[in-house]
């Protein structure tokens, strides 16, 4: 029979922002439910910083993506103020 994959073992560095952001939901919420002891919410509140910064990362590829497809609509030789 095969193992399932503890979801928490997956590789967070490949996880879609909207992944992410669910994990960073579930992790706060068991947090703040009091329904994990002291050293789990510790170890879920170090996950879920990882967690954010993959966030941030994704967020910050998409805003450099926004910026590039931006630039690329202004025509050549005009400046933001004409």
């Amino acid at each position: 029979m095969a193992k399932k994959q503890d979801p928490t073992s997956r590789d967070e560095s490949n996880l879609s922002f909207e992944e992410a952001l669910g994990a960073v939901e579930s992790i706060i919420d068991s947090i703040e439910s009091g329904e994990i002891g002291l050293e789990k919410s510790m170890t879920e509140y170090e996950r879920a910083v990882k967690l954010i910064v993959r966030c941030r990362e994704v967020l910050d590829g998409a805003e450099e993506r926004i910026e590039m497809l931006t630039k690329d609509l202004k025509p050549a030789g005009r400046s933001e103020g004409e």
